[in-house]
């Protein structure tokens, strides 16, 4: 499934996720260590628009620590 994301440290972006995840973690564009997490808005998730592959809508919800780097 397509995602559009909204707000935060990525807006702008696009990527594929599973469909029904409902969050995704993409890693901070400016601090290392550190992952954003978005969320499906419920309300306002589909897009389907002209010119548009139809998605979801992604709105950050604060960041959390990275995955522990591999030794």
């Amino acid at each position: 499934m397509r995602y559009y994301v909204m707000s935060g440290p990525h807006q702008g972006n696009t990527g594929t996720m599973t469909e029904g995840v409902g969050e995704i973690h993409l890693p901070h564009p400016t601090v290392g260590g550190v992952h954003c997490r978005y969320n499906v808005n419920t309300g306002d998730a589909q897009v389907q628009q002209d010119g548009f592959e139809p998605g979801v809508q992604l709105h950050y919800a604060g960041d959390v620590p990275g995955p522990a780097d591999p030794a």
